[in-house]
C-alpha cells in the first residue's frame, strides 16, 4: 500500500516524518516522502523522496512567484501522484504539501495531517476539514481543530536505541559528570549566545564536574569558539550543530533551549528537562504555547527572550544542575506522559481507519 508523506520547509516538519515512515515501513507499507528541494540533506540515507518547488508567499513579489511556482508544483503533484498511486497520504505541513493535499481532496484520496506546533499552520488549517483525522501534538491545538487526537510528535528510532550509558560513552563522559546541553534551533540564536556567553563563568563556578555541549549555529559558531578558546574555559564544547543529537540529549541533565517542535518531542521522549525560551518571531508565537504546555505539567521552565538576562538564566542553570531531586520529577513527568509512543498510537489510527 502506497503512502505520500508531504510537507516541509523546516527540520520541524521532517523529523517526526522520519518517525513515521520508518513505523509505516515495519507495518508493511511504502511510503515516500513529497518534499522540497532545501529538505534533502535533512533526510538520511535510504528513504524514498521527490521533491516539489515551491516557497510560502508574503510581500506582493513573493505572492507572485507562488502564483507561477504552484502551477508547476501541481503538475509535479499530479505526476506522483499518478506514478505512486498513494492509498492515502499525510500531510505535515509546510506550504510544499499544498499540490499533493490540493490533489488528493480533488481525487477523493484520503487526507491525514499531523501537526507539530500549539498554533497549527496555515496548510492544514486549509485541509482540516477535509482530513479523515488530524494527530495533534498539543492540547491547545484542539482550540482549533476539535476533531483531532493529542498523540505527541513522532520521535524518530534513535532515540530510543540510545540511553543515557551509551549516550555518555560516545561523549567519554562518566555517569557521575553532570553535562549541560544549549541549543538555539537548527539556526542557532544570537541571542542565547550572547547570554551563554556572558554568564558561562558564573555557571562553571556554580556547577562541579560541568560538562557543556553547546549548539551556537554555523552563522555564530567561528565567533563562539574563538571566545571560548581566548578565554581557556574547561569542559566547553562548541559546536555549529551535534549530528548525534539522540546519543547527545540520552547524555544531558539539563538544556536550555528554544522550543520548537521537533526539539520539544525529543525531550518529552527521553525526559530532558529543560528551559525553554521560545523564538519570539515564529509564527502565531507557537514556540511559546509549545513550551506552555510542558510549564503547566511541570516538565519545563519557560521565559521570555525580552525576560531573560545573564543573572537569570545562569541562576536557573546552577540551581537545577545541582538539584537531583528537582532533575529527576521534571524527567518523571514526561515519561509518564508516554509521549514517545505517537509514531505508532498515528499509524495503528490510519490503519484502522483505512481497513
Amino acid at each position: 500500500m502506497n503512502v505520500l508523506l508531504c510537507g516541509g520547509g523546516t527540520a520541524g516538519h521532517i523529523t517526526p516524518a522520519i518517525a513515521l515512515y520508518d513505523k509505516l515501513k515495519e507495518e508493511g507499507y511504502t511510503p515516500r516522502f513529497i518534499v522540497s528541494e532545501k529538505d534533502i540533506s535533512i533526510i538520511p540515507s535510504g528513504y524514498d523522496f521527490n521533491t516539489i518547488n515551491l516557497k510560502a508567499p508574503g510581500n506582493i513579489v513573493k505572492n507572485i512567484i507562488f502564483m507561477f511556482e504552484m502551477l508547476f508544483a501541481l503538475f509535479q503533484a499530479r505526476g506522483y501522484i499518478k506514478k505512486y498511486k498513494p492509498e492515502f497520504v499525510i500531510g505535515m505541513g509546510g506550504f510544499v504539501a499544498l499540490p499533493i493535499l490540493f490533489l488528493a481532496k480533488i481525487k477523493k484520496i484520503k487526507i491525514f495531517l499531523c501537526e507539530q506546533n500549539s498554533v497549527p499552520g496555515k496548510v492544514n488549517k486549509m485541509f482540516y476539514k477535509n482530513a479523515e483525522m488530524v494527530y495533534l501534538t498539543f492540547n491547545k491545538s484542539l482550540e482549533y481543530m476539535p476533531k483531532g487526537k493529542v498523540f505527541g510528535n513522532p520521535v524518530r528510532k534513535e532515540f530510543f536505541i540510545s540511553n543515557r550509558e551509551s549516550g555518555r560513552k560516545i561523549l567519554e563522559l562518566n555517569n557521575d559528570s553532570k553535562v549541560l546541553l544549549v541549543m538555539g534551533g537548527s539556526q542557532g540564536s544570537l541571542k542565547l549566545n550572547e547570554l551563554i556567553l556572558a554568564s558561562l563563568k558564573k555557571i562553571l563556578n556554580g556547577v562541579d564536574d560541568l560538562h557543556i555541549y553547546w549548539l551556537c549555529g554555523k552563522g555564530w559558531y567561528k565567533n563562539v569558539a574563538n571566545k571560548i578558546n581566548s578565554k581557556s574555559f574547561k569542559n566547553v564544547h562548541v559546536f555549529a550543530y551535534y549530528k548525534d543529537m539522540s546519543s547527545l540529549i540520552h547524555a544531558a541533565d539539563f538544556t536550555v533551549s528554544r522550543a520548537g517542535s521537533s526539539s520539544v518531542a525529543e525531550f518529552l521522549a527521553v525526559g530532558l528537562p529543560s528551559l525553554l525560551v521560545p523564538f519570539p518571531h515564529a509564527t502565531d508565537n507557537h514556540q511559546y504555547f509549545n513550551a506552555r504546555e510542558l510549564v503547566d505539567k511541570d516538565m519545563a521552565y519557560l521565559v521570555r527572550e525580552s525576560s531573560l538576562n545573564a543573572d537569570k538564566l545562569s541562576q536557573i542553570i546552577i540551581d537545577n544542575m545541582n538539584d537531583k531531586v528537582r532533575l529527576r520529577t521534571m524527567k518523571n513527568n514526561m515519561l509518564e506522559a508516554s509521549y514517545s509512543k505517537s509514531d505508532i498510537y498515528i499509524v495503528n489510527d490510519i490503519k484502522s481507519r483505512m481497513s
